[in-house]
């Protein structure tokens, strides 16, 4: 990984506050209060945020129910969703930022830490600052970014951006043997996985496509065997999250899992891009898919310059990467249009929903591209040069605020503590998004669900219930005796991880939970003189035990790269 001393040597730290300035400028229509964030899937994060705040508080080991949604049966975003965007922006919450400030601050960072981790994967390649610089700033202004912060509010793919050059600067040092770059490669990837999964299932397709077309250095010993101990440590570290989806996936149908549901061929096939679409965006749009004037002026060049990288740079790593980010960034363009047949390919390709998510990859190749390229075009680039760069292609990114949801902004208090599911309850309210994460039970009748008391019902057999008491996901109530096998069903929506306990004559038995026809938890009563009957949720074992790896895979981190470090040490001594 990069050292501290490295990054504050004094040509980084003059970079890093050009792009601290540049990201200024980029979020500069985040300081208007009229900015409506919760334009579009912002009120979904937003409403998110909220429901992991309230999880907290309410002192769940796992906060994954969000026990206030779905009129109060609870439902989870954070078993299904990657957790990164859920709980980060949350730090803000400390300093005791409103949930729409966390939100503003936590982009503003992840596009300030976008524009560095570019910089820093450039330079690796380059062995240029200054092309590093232009790099990161190309990153930072790329005009899907705009789209994804301001129109379409995608939170989480907006995150991403901070963790695609990571992995590949990671990558590009681990094929060439270099110390310590496993680390970054392993980070960046954890990263992806933990913040958008689909974004992170293409990079790994795209590494898959960078390791094949280095082929020769993957034949080296200890590539191979950073690429396997990376690999064997993202599953570690990612566990915690990758476990409990994988044993909610086997344990009945959720909506998110249903053939058709995620990979909506008809989705993908309306919203394929015409070419004008890339070059310019047309007036009648409310979204930006633009490469970006001065990226196209500059890859015409590309003929021009690969001519001259040829005869000075022909053998060596850059030049390469050179020209796979050339082709992929192309191949990404051509993803997005209509031209290309993405309903043809496989179900698990289509995850990626939309075509033009694609830009956010041609966005990060090009980058790389057109800083090469203008620095051939200028021989020597300065740091006038750099902010003459910044001021011109934020006059530019000027033209698109024209785009921006300018309305009053979301106000949090009707937000809170949930918004009530209804039949007037449209696809997109607060807290559940379209339903995705319901059990397909539970969303195929909605109607029971938009009506259901909260309380327990007795579904056959016959019981008498006193004293219901329910506390988000806790729940007590006494059970007068049963002479006949009783099945009830709880007011909580199918998760995994709920405890039901009847105490009885000083005696305590677990009871197993199983999925009612409405998609709520149920158990099954035998004969009994009764009880108290305790619900409160905990988590599943496998929830325990991947958290348990996660920590187990920090501490292996840790101590490998102390071992490292004292190894080293050693060496020098002698």
């Amino acid at each position: 990984m990069l050292k501290i001393k490295e990054i504050l040597q004094k040509e980084n730290v003059k970079s890093s506050i050009l792009l601290l300035l540049a990201s200024i400028c980029i979020c500069l229509p985040l300081l208007n209060k009229k900015l409506n964030i919760g334009y579009d899937d912002g009120i979904q994060h937003i409403a998110r945020l909220m429901g992991t705040y309230q999880s907290i508080q309410e002192g769940q080991l796992f906060p994954v129910i969000m026990s206030k949604f779905c009129n109060g049966f609870g439902y989870s975003w954070n078993l299904f969703y990657s957790p990164v965007t859920a709980y980060v922006p949350l730090i803000f919450k400390l300093l005791g930022f409103s949930f729409t400030n966390c939100i503003k601050l936590f982009v503003f960072c992840v596009v300030f830490l976008s524009g560095l981790t570019m910089y820093f994967f450039t330079k690796e390649v380059t062995k240029n600052k200054k092309i590093a610089l232009v790099s990161g700033i190309f990153y930072l202004f790329a005009p899907y970014r705009f789209t994804d912060m301001y129109l379409r509010n995608a939170l989480a793919e907006l995150t991403s951006f901070v963790f695609l050059p990571m992995v590949f600067q990671g990558l590009y040092g681990v094929l060439k043997a270099k110390p310590k770059r496993e680390y970054l490669l392993l980070i960046g990837s954890v990263g992806l996985v933990l913040t958008h999964t689909v974004i992170a299932m293409y990079t790994a397709l795209f590494c898959f496509l960078y390791v094949i077309y280095q082929g020769k250095q993957l034949k080296k010993r200890k590539v191979q065997k950073n690429i396997l101990v990376s690999i064997v440590f993202l599953f570690l570290l990612t566990s915690f999250y990758l476990l409990p989806l994988l044993e909610h996936k086997l344990a009945t149908q959720y909506e998110v899992f249903k053939p058709g549901r995620m990979e909506r061929t008809e989705v993908l096939i309306a919203y394929k891009l015409n070419l004008i679409e890339l070059i310019i965006t047309p007036a009648n749009t409310n979204m930006i898919y633009e490469v970006g004037l001065f990226s196209l002026i500059l890859l015409l060049f590309c003929p021009m310059v690969i001519k001259k990288l040829r005869k000075k740079w022909r053998k060596t790593d850059f030049y390469r990467f050179y020209l796979f980010s050339l082709t992929m960034g192309l191949a990404c363009l051509i993803m997005t249009l209509k031209i290309f047949p993405f309903e043809h390919l496989p179900a698990v390709l289509k995850m990626l929903q939309f075509s033009f998510r694609m830009l956010e990859f041609s966005s990060f190749f090009f980058a790389f591209v057109v800083a090469v390229n203008l620095k051939v075009l200028l021989e020597k680039i300065t740091y006038k040069n750099c902010i003459f760069l910044v001021v011109a292609l934020t006059f530019l990114s000027s033209f698109w605020l024209k785009y921006l949801p300018y309305t009053d902004n979301l106000e949090e208090s009707r937000l809170w503590p949930a918004v009530r599911v209804t039949k007037e309850t449209g696809r997109v309210h607060a807290g559940c998004a379209s339903f995705e994460y319901l059990p397909s039970k539970a969303f195929e009748n909605r109607s029971y669900l938009e009506t259901r008391s909260d309380d327990i019902l007795v579904l056959e057999g016959n019981a008498e219930l006193l004293e219901q008491t329910k506390e988000n996901t806790n729940l007590w109530c006494k059970i007068t005796s049963t002479t006949e096998e009783t099945k009830l069903e709880l007011p909580y929506i199918y998760y995994l991880g709920y405890e039901v306990t009847l105490e009885q004559n000083g005696q305590t038995t677990k009871l197993k939970t199983y999925e009612t026809d409405n998609g709520f938890v149920g158990v099954t009563l035998g004969k009994t003189e009764g009880g108290v009957l305790q619900v409160h949720y905990e988590g599943t074992f496998l929830m325990k035990t991947s958290a348990m790896l996660s920590i187990l895979g920090v501490v292996l981190c840790i101590f490998r790269r102390t071992k490292e470090m004292y190894r080293n040490k050693r060496i020098k001594r002698t």
